[in-house]
C-alpha cells in the first residue's frame, strides 16, 4: 500500500500540478487555540502539547475508517491518500518557476528576481549569475523540504511518520508569527527538524551518485557524510550541485537557466529512484 499511495499522490500532484492545499494559517489557528498552555509549559512538553493531539486524531479516524467500521480497503487506502497528499508536495517547480524563465528569456533580470522572491531562500540577487545559482540552491532545498523529506519519513512509518514530521516543520514555520513569546517552541523544533533531516539528507545525497556525476559526487559525500546536522542545507546544496558537475566551491561565473534546467532535471531522476526504492524495500517487507 506504501507504493501505491506514493505512486497516487505523485501522479495527481505532479502531472495535474494539484497539491500545496494545506495552509499554515490553518495550523496557526491551532496554535492559537493552544497558546496559553504553550506559554506555561517548557519547550519540550509545548511540542508534545501540540503533536500528541495531531497522533491521537490520525490514531482515531484509522480505528474507525480501516479497523472497526469498513475493514481494511479502500477506506485504509483513502486516509493514507489524503494524510500524504495534504504533507507532501510533488509538483514540478517549473509551473512555479515559469514566469522567472519568462522574464529571463526576455532579458528582464529584474523582472525574473521579482518571479522568484518567495522561492528564493534570502533576498535575490541581483546579478544574472547569482540569481540562477541562488534559484538552483533553492531547488535542491524545496525539493527537500517539500517532497523528499516527508517521503522519507512515510516510508518509515506512514501516514504518522509523515504528518508529525510534517507538523514539526509547521510549529517552526508558524510560532513566531502566533506569538513572540513561543520563540524557544520555534528554537526546538528547529533543532528537532535538523536531527530529524540528517539521515535523509545523507540518503537523498547518495541518490545524487546515482542520478548525477558518480565519481565527483560520491567523493564529496564521502568526505562530509557523517558531518552535523547543522550542515544539512549546506550538504543537500553542494551535492546536488557536484551532481550537475558545478563545484559548489567557484563563484557562479557560468551559473545560466540551462543549470536551472539541469537541476530540475535532477530531481525528477532522484525521485524515480526513491520511487523504485521505496517499492522495492516495500517488496520486501512484504515477502
Amino acid at each position: 500500500m506504501t507504493i501505491i499511495t506514493i505512486l497516487i499522490c505523485i501522479a495527481i500532484q505532479k502531472f495535474a500540478n494539484v497539491g500545496g492545499w494545506f495552509s499554515s494559517s490553518w495550523f496557526e489557528s491551532y496554535l492559537k487555540l493552544l497558546q496559553p498552555w504553550l506559554k506555561k509549559l517548557n519547550e519540550w512538553l509545548g511540542v508534545l502539547l501540540v503533536l500528541v493531539p495531531i497522533y491521537l486524531v490520525l490514531l482515531g479516524l484509522h480505528y474507525i475508517l480501516t479497523w472497526k467500521m469498513f475493514g481494511f480497503g479502500l477506506f485504509d487506502l483513502l486516509l493514507v491518500v489524503i494524510v500524504l497528499f495534504f504533507a507532501m508536495d510533488a509538483r514540478d517547480f517549473k509551473y512555479e518557476l515559469a514566469q522567472y524563465f519568462e522574464r529571463l528569456d526576455k532579458k528582464d533580470i529584474n523582472g525574473a528576481a521579482s518571479a522568484v522572491a518567495e522561492f528564493l531562500y534570502g533576498p535575490a540577487p541581483t546579478s544574472l549569475m547569482e540569481l540562477n545559482r541562488a534559484v538552483t540552491q533553492a531547488i535542491a532545498l524545496r525539493s527537500f523540504e517539500r517532497l523528499f523529506a516527508v517521503l522519507f519519513w512515510f516510508a518509515l512509518f506512514g501516514i504518522y511518520g509523515a504528518a508529525i514530521y510534517y507538523a514539526i516543520t509547521l510549529i517552526k514555520k508558524t510560532a513566531l508569527q502566533v506569538d513572540t513569546n513561543l520563540a524557544a517552541l520555534a528554537k526546538i523544533t528547529a533543532r528537532i527538524q535538523d536531527i530529524l533531516d540528517w539521515l535523509p539528507t545523507r540518503i537523498l545525497g547518495f541518490s545524487y551518485t546515482l542520478a548525477g556525476k558518480f565519481a565527483r559526487v560520491f567523493n564529496y559525500w564521502g568526505k562530509h557524510c557523517l558531518s552535523g546536522p547543522a550542515s544539512n542545507q549546506k550538504f543537500i546544496v553542494d551535492t546536488s550541485l557536484t551532481a550537475i558537475d558545478v563545484n559548489p566551491a567557484e563563484e557562479p561565473i557560468k551559473s545560466s537557466a540551462k543549470e536551472n534546467n539541469e537541476a530540475l532535471d535532477l530531481i525528477n531522476r532522484v525521485l524515480i529512484i526513491w520511487v523504485i526504492a521505496v517499492a522495492l524495500f516495500s517488496l520486501g517487507r512484504w515477502l
